[in-house]
């Protein structure tokens, strides 16, 4: 499979499975191929937003119950409240920062946040997240021979991310 796919099918995944981190696909792509890093960012943000729509309908649709194979009472209802109170801010807020999307597009769908909405802030916000990452990957390289070191980088990212998320599965 082909990077470009197989970032396109995580990203998808990652909308709506608690997978680790976009980064720890994205940015070894980015490292590898410096010159196609705003391009996967495009990737990216196109399976997100796909993924961020099937969460959302998987919400709407079987509602709680499939929301309480993926978090406990507690976390979901929690959220529920922080969603009911912020609504478009708790999503720009959470697209925007390592919080996991997938429990974004279940509350939105929770809560009936407007399916339109959720998707473009949500979609939105991540693609510029991507950007960011992107652009500054892109800065970095022209500092740093990254392509010397990205082996290495890619790694240590890999270890760092699945390594989050090993730890937040026990607790």
């Amino acid at each position: 499979m082909n990077a470009d796919l197989f970032l396109l099918i995580y990203a998808c995944l990652k909308a709506f499975l608690p997978l680790p981190s976009i980064e720890a696909v994205f940015v070894p792509l980015c490292l590898a191929a410096p010159t196609k890093s705003f391009y996967y960012a495009v990737v990216s943000g196109i399976g997100t937003f796909l993924g961020g729509y099937i969460g959302y309908e998987l919400s709407v649709s079987y509602g709680r119950k499939v929301a309480l194979k993926l978090v406990n009472e507690e976390t979901l209802s929690e959220g529920e409240a922080t969603m009911q109170k912020y609504g478009a801010m708790a999503v720009i807020l959470g697209s925007l920062t390592p919080f996991p999307d997938f429990v974004l597009a279940y509350l939105a769908g929770l809560c009936r946040m407007n399916r339109w909405l959720f998707l473009l802030l949500d979609g939105g916000c991540r693609f510029m997240r991507s950007l960011l990452v992107a652009a500054t990957l892109s800065k970095a390289s022209e500092f740093i021979a990254i392509e010397k070191y990205s082996t290495l980088l890619s790694i240590l990212i890999l270890v760092y991310f699945l390594g989050k998320y090993v730890i937040r599965k026990k607790t």
